[in-house]
This record gives structure tokens, sequence and C-alpha cells, in this order.
């Protein structure tokens, strides 16, 4: 599911400025753990041969990309219809509780790949946490985080760097259309984040809470993850790396405008943009 950049106004002057250092700290210690984890399971993952295109057998085959984004709209309906229906709104939970529980297991796998007990064990004590406490905050996180590292990082080494250019340019496009038009992501992050499901990550700051959802920290994943692995590049490392950095400064970038102008803000866009100049910027320069 694409995401954007939300808010949870707290008790503050509507004239108050939202903006606050502690919103960039905290998005620099998530944003940098989250990354480092899952690259570190992308680079186990694919050393072991877990490398699998989602559509075709070609990890350069653009189709790929057409394919993951057909997914993420019919996951986004899907979504949509639970939400809108109060007797199956419960079902989100189900929903949740298997992406985490399957993400976990691939992080978890990574982490300790030849001790399938302790996989399990962790697997069970992240979802007991999560589960037993499903207003906590910090649980929530936790599992949205997981979540992001073992997806960004299976998608990351299973697309090659075309498919990737395409995705997260369609994605953007997408999530422009979806938070300024139809409108149908701030719904959607409204009543997620009301109900403290998994799909977002939570900056809480004096002024105000940001959600960010996961997609926004999964897609610099599956960007640095596939340039590391599958990159053409000469030292896919440095510009994987590059690739990150872009990303967050579109984060930043991001957080600013929705504390200046106090509306939500697609987040995808402005990462976007930064990690295509990167990238074909290393093209061009041989890098």
């Amino acid at each position: 599911m694409s995401s954007k950049w939300a808010h949870k106004q707290k008790h503050t002057n509507n004239n108050d400025d939202w903006l606050s250092p502690d919103a960039f700290i905290l998005l620099a210690i998530t944003f940098v753990a989250v990354q480092s984890i899952g690259l570190y399971v992308a680079k186990i993952l694919y050393l072991n041969g877990l490398a699998q295109a989602p559509f075709t057998d070609n990890i350069n085959d653009i189709t790929n990309a057409i394919f993951l984004f057909g997914t993420i709209l019919l996951m986004t309906l899907t979504i949509i219809i639970l939400l809108k229906l109060r007797k199956t709104k419960k079902l989100l939970w189900l929903v949740e509780i298997l992406a985490v529980f399957s993400t976990s297991i691939i992080v978890f796998s990574a982490i300790f790949p030849t001790n399938d007990l302790l996989v399990l064990l962790f697997t069970a004590t992240l979802l007991a946490l999560r589960y037993t406490n499903r207003n906590n905050m910090l649980f929530r996180n936790l599992a949205s985080l997981v979540a992001i590292a073992g997806a960004g990082s299976f998608l990351g080494i299973s697309l090659g760097l075309l498919p990737v250019l395409c995705f997260i340019i369609i994605l953007a496009i997408y999530d422009i259309i979806a938070v300024f038009y139809t409108k149908h992501m701030v719904t959607i992050s409204k009543e997620v984040t009301n109900s403290n499901y998994a799909f977002t990550v939570a900056f809480p700051t004096k002024k105000h809470t940001f959600e960010l959802g996961n997609g926004d920290l999964v897609i610099p994943l599956v960007v640095s993850a596939s340039i590391l692995v599958n990159g053409p590049f000469l030292n896919n490392g440095i510009i994987a790396g590059l690739c990150l950095g872009a990303s967050f400064i579109g984060l930043m970038i991001s957080i600013i405008f929705v504390a200046k102008k106090k509306i939500p803000m697609p987040a995808l866009p402005p990462q976007t943009a930064l990690m295509v100049i990167v990238i074909l910027a290393s093209l061009l320069l041989g890098l």
C-alpha cells in the first residue's frame, strides 16, 4: 500500500509551527535502523539464493513492476472495503497478523540462519507483544519496522534496476493522485492510525505525532537492496548508500511540508525524484 505523511494534532495553537527537532531525530534513528537491518537481511537472502521475481523469472522484466503495482492496488481496494464495512473491519487485524508473521520469519531467519527455534521464539514474542498490547504505539512501531525490513529486503533482491525505477515512479504518481485528488489514502491513513494498525510508523513529538506509512520506508529499502545485489554500477554499495541518503532528504522535505502547511503530504514523490536523480547521475558518470 502506498502511503503518506499524516499527523495527529495535539493541544497546540493552530498558528503554532508543528516543526520539531524531535521529529527529525526519531526519523533518523528509525530510518538508519530499519534500512541497516533490511540490507543485512537482503544480503543473507541473496547469498542463500532466495531471490524470486514477483511475476516472471527475469528480475529485469518490467512486467514485475506492473504486477507489483497491481497487487498494491488490489490490497488498497481490499483495505478500503474492510474499513467501510463494520462487520469486516476486524479482519484487518488478521491481514496485519499474516503480514507481520511472514515478514518476521524472513527477518529472524536471516539473523538466526541455523536456529529455527530462535526464529520461532522471536517471531512468537513479537506477535505476543503486539497483539496483547494492541493500543501500544511502541509495539505497533516495532511490528511495522520488522515488516518493513522483511518485505523490503525480499522485494529488493528480487528486482533489477529497470523494474525498480518503473515501480517507484508509477507508485509516486499514484501517491500524488491518492492523496491530493481521490483522497482515499488520507481516509485510509486516518482509519489505520485511529485503530493503531501496524501499517504506519508513529513519530511522536511534543507538538504532534507524525505518521509515516510503511511504504515510505519500504521503497528506499527496495531500491537500495536491488542496487546492492543486482546493480549495474561499479560501486553498487556506494550508490545504494547515496539512494538512501536521497530518500532520507526526501522524507525530511515531507516533514517540513506537513509541519508548515498542516496538510497531509505524499512522501514518495520527493523520495523518488531524488533517488532517480542519484541513479541517473551515477549511470551518466559511470560510477
